[in-house]
């Protein structure tokens, strides 16, 4: 590989491209060496196919080179523009026919408007492994295409491998592999030198080869990598129990309607997974005319027909929104109160989907969501571990539940005015000193976000695995509220919450894990706090629970509605009643139809093309990291900040530039997973010093000027986020606005962003002894506070007075006058709670208020000052 790629499809795409640029010079040597190298890609892919490549070869031989070109550029566009994803039912027609001829279809998307569009279905790809492909392609090829029909609701084609290795090559490299089926007496590696191989060392390691049965070690494989597909298992004999309980459907090749059962079984699960119960059944009943004798007049929008102020409405949002509002749960909805129907089994399909036990739909935002999670596992008196750096709805959640909650600091990045994660050996520190007072039992649950919003991610597992070892039934809550994406790439693995729960539970009935643990144990001073702090630990499998909830915002991050969230729970101590409670408190009786349908077809959407999508996003995300990086232009004036700068180097092994690798995504997913915290690709932080404008006016000006939304800056940083929803068009016209504003910046002589004094956010947070429930016996080190006492004793107006930020107030701090704050501080950014009720604001609080440049700051008056407690009430 002459240059680096992003991975083995961008990489056939390139030699692609390459061949064309060749084949207009006619450079016939150049040619028959790239047509082998890409021969050697296409056996993971279906589409051209074998007849296509051999026609571009035949032409070159004869030579006919106008011929080769129109082949050549045809197919190219065909891949660039994904015209191969939509197809139509033509009998008898090859991706050959198509492409050999004059055709301005391919030079566009096949999802643009057009009325061909209208018979075009979705395509995709089944990946077969088979011990003989040459002998059986064509007859499996040929009898699966018999039974395709016009009424098909989908078309696909196969792609046969002979081993184990090309089978998880194929599955990474090809995003329209939906369905795998399986034969025995396969290969584990391909005749082919081991270089080809390399770069995907990392994906390969770890098989057993001492398996009784390779072929459910494959399917297992393949399914850590991408949970989404389906599995179907061609057997000669009966089947074992192993083999039923791990493939969809188990398939007699003796059957004599082998082929016939295998496009049935194929085609339904794809339906399975397209299904969406809830929105089929919310489209189904606006369809129906009806009258509302009921709450809503918007229904069916008569009262907007008959208005003669607001028909626009109508105009701009269209008739089926109106036609599906309706506040009945009958007629084919169902109540989100006590869902028995269609969201009953929507929430299922969204279960299986991200690997919980359960889950449930929020359709007030992820701000409801930790609410019920609050409320549900915590008791008063009980002690909470919260990241200092979580969203407010958390800590609001706690004072609610009475809870004493010890907020824990994160790392600071001081630089650039960041926060990063709450470190594992701080988590042990506080938790150890807990155990010292015996105060342990009372520790329920810890609450972690990840990613953080500048996309810092933990290593979910490992942390659980310590944190288990020490407290080995307390409940994990990982606000997911930005990392919904992250459950549809195998980079991902292990650092979310359900992946790292499955992986948990998985090793509480794995005999090799008790060994490794007994193993371990044997070595191991679980007596002595320095080994606990300073090395990996391994909870024991008679004790730990696996208890684990995720709440995620999936409009920010998946197509949803604005609000449209879900809480995902694996708990096997799961308090069904307690939770129905707290899902009832907290949530709506009057819920948005539209939020709950759009988390129907979010989740469908990840079913069957999520990682195709999260890959693409992870491929954005790197050229547009590498065309900064490589553009002395813009590198002159925007820098890039990666692990190196996002994440201190004692957390981190040491690292190589990933984005050199001959496959950028494999060597990625290596360095992965070695990494305690790493920084989120698709999260790219900009420092903008150079350009001499803060980040408050950068974003103002990429706003009113560009038309460039970017959610989160900090004095000199950016923060862009390549979403699912964006393309190439979009980081291209990004890349031109930088480009634009980096030439009149030249031009205008723009200096460096001037040196700002900047107090730093002070780590510890320290409360008035009357607001103080647990404290460490290391004065100062944590102390975990009674948030509501103090909350609510804010309320009351004898209790508080006002004070306006001055220098003489920091003076009066500085003499040992104690201020203690009665509500909440929250800056905008960092856009978590820097002050909290009952807490101690210091002269460094104040230093640092006085010193950020922020016009939001939510807790503090503009007119009146900070809220604080009065002497009176303090000594009372």
């Amino acid at each position: 590989m002459n240059k680096p790629a992003f991975d083995l499809e961008s990489y056939r795409l390139e030699t692609w491209r390459s061949i064309c640029r060749a084949a207009g010079k006619e450079e016939t040597a150049s040619l028959n060496s790239l047509l082998d190298r890409v021969t050697m890609l296409e056996k993971y892919w279906a589409y051209p196919g074998a007849e296509t490549l051999a026609q571009l070869r035949h032409y070159l031989s004869l030579p006919d080179m106008n011929a080769f070109r129109l082949l050549c550029g045809n197919l190219k566009n065909a891949l660039e523009n994904k015209t191969c994803r939509a197809r139509e039912f033509t009998p008898f027609y090859t991706n050959l026919n198509e492409l050999d001829k004059p055709q301005s279809r391919l030079l566009t998307s096949s999802y643009s408007d057009g009325e061909k569009k209208k018979n075009l279905k979705p395509y995709f790809e089944v990946l077969v492994i088979h011990p003989s492909p040459a002998e059986y392609d064509a007859l499996y090829r040929n009898s699966l295409a018999s039974y395709v029909t016009f009424h098909d609701p989908s078309y696909y084609d196969i792609v046969f491998v002979d081993n184990y290795h090309d089978a998880i090559i194929a599955v990474l490299s090809n995003p329209t592999i939906q369905a795998c089926i399986y034969l025995d007496n396969f290969r584990l590696s391909p005749d082919r030198p081991d270089d080809f191989l390399r770069p995907f060392d990392a994906f390969l390691q770890g098989i057993d080869t001492q398996s009784p049965d390779l072929t459910v070690s494959l399917r297992k494989h393949i399914a850590h990598l991408r949970p989404d597909l389906d599995h179907y298992y061609l057997c000669e004999n009966y089947a074992s129990e192993q083999q039923l309980d791990n493939f969809n459907r188990v398939i007699y090749t003796q059957d004599p309607n082998l082929f016939a059962d295998m496009h049935h079984h194929i085609l339904s699960g794809i339906e399975q997974r397209y299904s969406t119960p809830f929105f089929d059944a919310l489209r189904a009943y606006a369809k129906r005319p009806k009258g509302a004798f009921h709450a809503l007049p918007i229904s069916q929008g008569q009262s907007i027909r008959s208005s003669y102020w607001i028909r626009d409405i109508a105009g701009f949002y269209g008739e089926g929104i109106f036609s599906a509002e309706t506040s009945s749960t009958l007629g084919g909805m169902d109540s989100i109160m006590d869902p028995k129907g269609s969201i009953s089994q929507a929430q299922n399909k969204a279960s299986a989907l991200f690997q919980s036990i359960k889950t449930y739909f929020i359709t007030n935002g992820t701000t409801t969501a930790n609410k019920i999670v609050m409320q549900a596992n915590l008791h008063p008196d009980d002690i909470v571990l919260v990241s200092s750096d979580c969203h407010k709805s958390i800590p609001y959640s706690v004072l609610l539940s009475g809870a004493r909650p010890v907020f824990l600091e994160t790392y600071p990045l001081n630089q650039y005015d960041l926060y990063g994660c709450v470190t594992l050996k701080r988590i042990k520190q506080v938790l150890l000193e807990l155990k010292r007072q015996n105060q342990l039992h009372r520790v329920k649950q810890i609450t972690l976000t990840n990613s953080t919003f500048d996309g810092v991610i933990y290593d979910v597992k490992r942390y659980m695995m310590d944190i288990l070892a020490i407290k080995p039934d307390i409940i994990f809550h990982w606000d997911e509220a930005w990392f919904s994406f992250g459950y549809f790439n195998p980079l991902y693995q292990g650092k979310t919450a359900m992946s790292a729960a499955n992986a948990l539970s998985l090793m509480l009935e794995d005999e090799d894990y008790r060994r490794l643990y007994r193993e371990w144990k044997q070595g191991a001073d679980l007596d002595d706090d320095e080994f606990l702090l300073n090395n990996d630990l391994y909870p024991d499998p008679e004790t730990f629970k696996v208890r684990v909830y995720a709440t995620q915002s999936i409009h920010k991050t998946l197509t949803a509605f604005r609000q449209a969230s879900m809480l995902h729970t694996h708990d096997c101590q799961f308090a069904e009643d307690d939770f129905y409670e707290a899902y009832r408190t907290h949530t709506s009786t009057s819920p948005n139809y539209q939020i709950i349908a759009s988390l129907d077809f979010a989740r469908r959407q990840m079913s069957l093309e999520g990682y195709d999508l999260v890959k693409n996003s992870l491929l954005l995300a790197w050229q547009l990291r590498n065309s900064i990086k490589n553009s002395p232009q813009l590198a002159k004036y925007f820098k890039v900040l990666d692990d190196s700068h996002l994440v201190p180097a004692e957390y981190t092994p040491s690292q190589t530039d990933d984005s050199e690798q001959a496959l950028y995504f494999p060597a990625l997913y290596g360095a992965y997973r070695q990494r305690l915290f790493s920084v989120d690709p698709t999260r790219i932080t900009l420092d903008i010093s150079a350009t001499g404008i803060d980040g408050p006016n950068f974003r103002q000006m990429l706003m009113t000027q560009y038309d460039i939304q970017v959610n989160k800056t900090s004095h000199n940083t950016l923060l862009f986020i390549i979403n699912i929803g964006a393309n190439n068009d979009s980081v291209q016209y990004l890349l031109e606005t930088l480009h634009h504003i980096a030439s009149k910046l030249a031009q205008s002589g723009q200096a460096q962003l001037p040196e700002r004094y900047v107090a730093n956010l002070p780590l510890t947070r320290n409360y008035h002894a009357r607001f103080i429930a647990v404290q460490s016996a290391r004065k100062g080190d944590f102390q975990a506070v009674n948030l509501r006492e103090a909350y609510y004793a804010g309320l009351k107006h004898e209790n508080i007075s006002y004070v306006p930020l001055s220098t003489e107030l920091m003076q009066q701090v500085m003499n040992d006058k104690p201020l203690v704050s009665a509500g909440f501080v929250t800056p905008y950014p960092p856009g978590f709670p820097i002050i909290v009720p009952g807490q101690l604001i210091t002269y460094d609080l104040l230093l640092y208020l006085q010193n950020i440049q922020i016009k939001e700051i939510h807790g503090y008056h503009a007119n009146r000052g900070l809220k604080i407690f009065t002497t009176e009430f303090l000594q009372s």
